[in-house]
């Protein structure tokens, strides 16, 4: 009869100490494939290649030849952003993204912020 009280106990105390926002955190990593609108009706597809420790988002984004580093990345909950230090024909800039996970963890939705340029949407559908 003891040896079940101990059990009983011990596996209370996990349940105490490990919260079930830790069990369930979402991860990121792996291959999103992006598209970003921008007004009036210009699309930009790429991809992202994630990879998420705790918090901490790192990784890559960006077409067929051009890869940009993830910087800042950060993932709270289902909230998600990170920027990309982006040169391009010369020039360069940042890129601000900032979205939400679905429920399923396959999506992500937001806005983005090109400084000095154009803001838009953004949706990334999870390929691996």
């Amino acid at each position: 009869m003891m040896r079940h009280a101990l059990w009983f106990t011990v596996f209370t105390v996990s349940l105490v100490v490990c919260p079930k926002t830790a069990l369930t955190a979402p991860d990121l990593s792996g291959t999103w494939d992006l598209e970003m609108r921008f007004a009036p009706s210009i699309i930009s597809a790429g991809t992202c290649t994630f990879r998420q420790d705790h918090e901490m988002l790192t990784g890559t984004c960006g077409g067929n030849v051009d890869r940009f580093r993830v910087t800042h990345g950060e993932v709270i909950g289902n909230q998600v952003s990170w920027q990309l230090e982006v040169t391009q024909d010369g020039s360069a800039g940042l890129m601000r993204f900032a979205g939400e996970l679905d429920r399923d963890g396959t999506t992500i939705s937001g806005s983005l912020a090109i400084e000095g340029g154009a803001d838009g949407t953004f949706t990334m559908k999870k390929k691996s």
